[in-house]
């Protein structure tokens, strides 16, 4: 059986060099599916979402016609996704009869797109990036256009789309001095990558000029702002910080979010002594990733504090002092609810995490040192003295208890995050210009026919 691939007239650059690079890094990567297959069934066991829908990671599954000829936005997991959300949300409603396909890599990513969009668009994991499973998500799905958040790259994908005259986007997208050094290294393989991609939304001038040194051709890269700044408090994240904070009784609340294997122990550590001159003050831990959620609860158990878990699903007590936020898309509640925010990934060599959720509920920034992967933002903020910086354990206390005893230091803080959130608003309705304005270039109606490699 025959099935044809659409073509689309987006200007190439003729054949792509680095082919024998591309066809080495193809077998290497073939011959570790079984070990990538393992690992899955080996983290299955803190989240048997691992263990299920292997099907779509080789693209086996049966595409419904509706998805034919969707926009494909692809965010590898939670933080990819809550920065499309705004993005994706304005596609469809400006473009209801435009089909839509968001894939991910993990499944708490999976289960926010599901819980957010249902049956409005077609949903999968991407699948792995073998020439053949890239074929057939190809053959398949036949995208109009397909849009990559950030900076999560496949050189099989990425090169079968220019082939196919697929128009491919990176959105959002971030390139840190750090990041720019490890692809140099690579450039061997991924510089026909960079050469391939149709359009770079950069946020920002410094990740525009090193797409550009890393081999993007310049009149392809532009920089229209982050789209995370675009965030939307909607009524009903409202309505449940309006219902959650009742049972707080007034008590000021630290929440950390967003932390890695090392930070939880640094929080309740610091919270220990935050809690001899605070005592009715609660921290909100926020582990980054789900799999992780009862090795923190069992980490809070063995620091002596009371605590409760957020999938118990109880009221919260007068008594807790800790609250694990075992719960997925809820950080907005979490930051409507709080007095001070602590973005995670920052205490360890992680890179940060984005502070822009906390920023316009208009709270006070702390955070470690390390945010090489939001250095522009964490930059503005220090330029208006928007952050608290901090080092080590008795810095992270002190810096809480100083906030908690100033309120009115706080809101300063608090209240200049939240102008410069303000300030940055837009970078969506820009982006999605810009990515509607590469897929009317291209010309409808040309096709190759390919043969699917599933027949």
């Amino acid at each position: 059986m025959k099935r044809e691939l659409l073509v689309k007239s987006q200007p190439r650059s003729g054949r792509i060099p680095g082919g024998w690079l591309r066809a080495l890094y193809s077998i290497l990567l073939s011959f570790a599916l079984p070990f990538i297959y393992l690992y899955l069934w080996w983290h299955g066991r803190n989240n048997p979402g691992y263990r299920q829908r292997w099907s779509e990671r080789g693209c086996w599954q049966k595409v419904p016609q509706s998805a034919r000829g969707s926009w494909v936005f692809h965010c590898v997991s939670v933080g990819e996704l809550m920065a499309a959300k705004p993005l994706i949300d304005l596609c469809l409603s400006l473009n209801p009869q435009q089909p839509v396909t968001v894939t991910c890599t993990t499944p708490t990513g999976s289960e926010l797109v599901q819980r957010w969009y249902g049956e409005r668009v077609y949903h999968c994991y991407l699948p792995f990036d073998t020439p053949l499973a890239v074929r057939r998500f190809l053959s398949r799905v036949q995208p109009r256009g397909f849009v990559i958040l950030e900076t999560e790259l496949w050189p099989n994908l990425v090169v079968q789309c220019h082939q196919h005259g697929i128009p491919l986007a990176l959105a959002n997208a971030r390139m840190s001095e750090r990041s720019a050094r490890g692809y140099h290294k690579a450039r061997v393989l991924m510089k026909p990558v960079w050469q391939a991609l149709s359009l770079v939304i950069a946020q920002n001038e410094d990740s525009s000029e090193r797409f550009k040194a890393l081999g993007c051709q310049p009149e392809r890269v532009q920089t229209l702002g982050n789209i995370k700044f675009d965030v939307q408090i909607s009524q009903a994240v409202q309505a449940a910080v309006a219902e959650f904070k009742p049972q707080l009784g007034g008590r000021q609340v630290i929440t950390v979010g967003s932390t890695h294997e090392g930070e939880e122990r640094m929080a309740l550590d610091a919270f220990k002594q935050t809690l001899q001159a605070r005592p009715d003050s609660l921290l909100i831990l926020v582990p980054r990733h789900q799999e992780r959620f009862d090795e923190v609860a069992r980490l809070v158990a063995d620091s002596g504090l009371r605590m409760q878990r957020r999938s118990d699903q109880q009221p919260l007590a007068a008594d807790t002092q800790v609250l694990l936020a075992d719960s997925m898309g809820e950080m907005l509640l979490w930051f409507g609810v709080s007095t001070i925010a602590t973005i995670g990934g920052s205490l360890i060599e992680r890179g940060g995490h984005n502070p822009l959720e906390a920023m316009a509920f208009g709270l006070p920034i702390v955070s470690g040192r390390h945010v090489f992967n939001f250095a522009d933002v964490y930059s503005q903020l220090d330029a208006r003295q928007a952050v608290r910086w901090v080092d080590d354990t008795q810095s992270l206390h002190d810096t809480w208890l100083g906030l908690l005893v100033e309120p009115a230091t706080a809101q300063r803080l608090g209240a200049q995050a939240q102008q410069l959130f303000a300030r940055h608003r837009g970078a969506t309705e820009r982006s999605l210009a810009a990515l509607t304005e590469l897929l009317a270039r291209s010309e409808p109606g040309k096709k190759r026919a390919q043969k699917d490699p599933a027949q």
